[in-house]
């Protein structure tokens, strides 16, 4: 019975030291254009890649004469 409560106890730790990868980041941005039309992005791993699909979401959305611009692109959104 001790035996299997030390392994259970070494499977605990070495999962606990082991298993976690630290922080895992979700980049998100939100793109507006002048009279309002908006874009956004959301579980992206890059931000660049955020800021990509948000401008784009935008621009599908807007006129030709509109240009979009990122107002907000946070990690963990």
């Amino acid at each position: 019975m001790n035996k299997i409560r030390i392994v259970f106890t070494a499977a605990a730790f070495a999962a606990a030291a082991f298993g976690s990868t630290g922080n895992a980041y979700a980049w998100g941005c939100i793109a507006v254009s002048e009279n309002g039309t908006y874009g956004y992005s959301y579980n992206y791993d890059d931000q660049d890649d955020a800021v990509d699909r948000a401008l784009s979401e935008c621009a599908t959305r807007a006129t030709t004469d509109q240009t979009c611009e990122i107002t907000e692109c946070d990690p963990d959104s």
